[in-house]
Parts: C-alpha cells; structure tokens; sequence
C-alpha cells in the first residue's frame, strides 16, 4: 500500500491499495469446486503438496487426488511448519513437470508454494538460486523485479492463518535460523477453496491457535497506523466473527456451520494486510519467536496479542474500546477479550507455556528488534530493553 506522510486520529490520511487478485470459493464441497478450479485455470498435470500429518490413507489429500481424478500427477509431502528453506529447494524439483498445483494444510505449506513456484518461474532451481533471491529481503515492503509465476496454484486451507490471501510468504533458513519474510505482488494462489469438512482432520490447538493468529490479524490491522476505510471494515467485522465462531467450534468440533464461519473471519481478517496495510508488534515479535523457537505463529498471537495492545493502549486506547464494545457489552479492554478467550480455548497464553525458555528472551529481542514492524507499531518499539521488558511480561 502507498503511503503518505501526513497522519490524522492514528492513520495515514491517503492510501492507495494493490488488492491481490484471485477468486475465493466459499460454500461448495471442494469435491465440486476443485474440478472446477483445475477446468478454469487449464491444469491436466497437478502436483499436490501437504504435511505429512495430511498425507496419510484416507487423509485429506486422498480427497483431493480424487477430486482431481485423471488431472492428478503426484503428491509431495513432508512440507513442515515454518517453510524451512530445504523444502523449497526440494519443491521447486517437483513442481518441475506439473501445470499446476494444489496446496492442502495451514501457511507453511501455502507459503513453500508461494516461493517454489516463484522461483521456477525465473529459473532458480537450486539453493544458489535461492539464497541470490532471498538476499537483501529484510525490508518487508522491498519486491524484486523479476516475472510473476504462471503456474496455476490452488489452495485449500485446514487452518486459519490466512496465509493464502496474501502476497507475502515467511521462510526460514535452517542455519541460522532466521526467518524472512519474502513480497512480490503475484505470490498469491488464483484460487482459494473454503470447505469446513477439508479443517475436521485439523487438530484441535491448531485449529483454535490459527483461529487467534486469524483474531491477530484483524486486530492489528483494525490498530494499523495504516488503516483504510476497507480495512477497518473487514477487521470490525472479522474480529467480532471470530470470537464468536471460535468458541462454537470449541465446544462442538464437528460444527461445520461454525468452522466455515471461522473460515470466512480468517478470509475477512487479512484483507487488509493483503493490500498492503501494515501490522505491529505482534507480528513482529511472533516472527522472531517462531523462527528462533519453532514456536507455531497461532501460540505467538495467544501470547502476545493481549501485551502487544495493552502497550499499544496509551496510544490508541480510544479505538480498542469501540472494538472491544462491539464484541460485548462487559465493559473489558480489548487485551482482556483476548486473553480471556485465549484461557477459555485452552491454549497458551505464556511463553514457558510454550516451552520458550526464560535464557533465550534476550536472543529474542536483540532479533526481533529489527523487524520492520516494531517500528511500524501504533506506539513503536525503538530499543532492546524496551522490547525485552514487553518479552519478559509475557514469559
């Protein structure tokens, strides 16, 4: 998103928004829109790429190797959380002889896709490749000029993180590790499939932890100092779906009707980061924690959504409340919301909680400090003492 330098109630007062372009398919059983997909976007040799936890007899990727019928080529598995850089290596190989390809399970493996198929379409094909495009990409906003991939991708998330909306991708390099957060405006998958029967295999705290991230997003973009009208409305709207969906699909796993309007709050939630509006300190700091831990983005939000606004409030504080009114009348701030519903799912809301250990929080911050998103946070975070004393309230 372009931005101004003029700043009026907390946001940029012009924008203008890049919206990635793709097609979302919401209410028809994938057994029905996949054909369909492959049809439109002339795919007759499509590889399918999953985690192995999918890839099991009778998992969701047999579904889809049926549902493709004929059009299927192969299956590529073992894709792992966080989108090591070895797996991307390793799918640009396969996708070599596909015409497309279908991307089953949450964001790393939507993201191993994303930068597989962008390097194939510029003849990167092996680590060297790899590592000249990935050079020089710590700053989030900065897009190498080089093609736009053409191999037609469809996906088909089990999880709530979203990251099939956008134009961003995360990888992260096995030798430091460091994770990286890689743009280029045609990353996006052409089609989207939303099915709830493709999530019931979903683990549960994955499922619910995605759902939080999902509620990150929302609610750092509704926070954005890069806000638009189109923003804040899907965000409003995001957020409150959610919260609500959340705990229905809490209480009763198998309710469909709940899990795809999980799935439309996680579609709603990231519109406005797809077009460019910037998160804050949640995201920034979850980077860090994921590629230096493992830690899994949706524990990342549990923990330090409800920190991140509570330090955000001193700025912003007027905004939260007319968020946090809208979700409930019990008159809480919006930090507390979150970490209520957090505590009711069950899930983590401390990083011991999530095995991070207290030694490594000054690694954490003195990593975590140069992500751009710190900087971009409604109330920046300019030190390592400042970020580490936020990290230590979290522990």
């Amino acid at each position: 998103m372009s931005r101004v330098s003029s700043v009026e109630e907390g946001r940029v007062s012009g924008w203008s928004m890049p919206v990635p372009l793709q097609t979302v398919s919401f209410g028809i059983p994938l057994v029905d829109a996949l054909p369909d997909a492959t049809r439109r976007l002339s795919a007759r040799r499509v590889v399918v790429v999953t985690a192995n936890s999918l890839a099991g007899s009778g998992g969701m990727a047999e579904v889809v190797r049926k549902a493709l019928g004929p059009a299927f080529l192969s299956l590529v598995t073992g894709m792992r959380a966080h989108t090591p850089r070895e797996d991307v290596i390793r799918l640009v190989g396969e996708l070599s002889h596909a015409d497309g390809v279908v991307a089953i399970g949450g964001g790393s493996v939507c993201d191993a896709v994303k930068i597989a198929r962008f390097c194939l379409a510029n003849g990167l094909t092996d680590a060297v490749g790899l590592d000249r495009l990935l050079s020089g990409q710590h700053k989030e906003t900065h897009a190498i000029p080089l093609v736009s991939p053409s191999l037609p991708f469809i996906a088909v998330p089990t999880t709530l993180s979203a990251a099939e909306y956008t134009s961003f991708a995360g990888i992260t390099d096995e030798r430091g590790p460091h994770k990286k957060s890689f743009y280029h405006a045609g990353l996006a998958p052409d089609i989207v499939i939303l099915d709830p029967q493709m999530t019931l295999a979903t683990p549960p705290r994955l499922w619910l932890g995605t759902g939080i991230r999902a509620l990150d997003h929302a609610l750092e973009t509704w926070c954005s100092i890069t806000a638009t009208p189109l923003s804040d409305a899907t965000s409003f709207y995001a957020a409150k779906l959610l919260v609500d969906a959340l705990e229905k699909a809490f209480e009763s796993p198998t309710d469909t009707a709940a899990r795809a309007a999980c799935l439309e709050g996680a579609w709603l939630s990231i519109q406005g980061n797809a077009a460019g509006v910037k998160s804050g300190a949640s995201h920034g700091i979850g980077r860090a924690l994921g590629g230096a831990t493992g830690m899994p983005h949706g524990e990342t939000s549990c923990v330090m959504l409800p920190h991140v606004l509570r330090y955000n409030a001193a700025v912003n504080g007027d905004k939260q409340h007319r968020l946090a009114s809208s979700i409930d009348d019990s008159g809480r701030e919006l930090a507390d919301i979150v970490a209520d519903l957090v505590q009711r799912l069950g899930l983590p809301g401390r990083l011991r909680d999530s095995g991070v250990d207290h030694a490594q929080l000054d690694a954490i911050a003195q990593m975590a400090i140069h992500d751009p998103l710190l900087a971009l946070n409604p109330r920046p975070i300019e030190s390592v003492g400042e970020l580490l004393r936020l990290l230590q309230q979290a522990w």
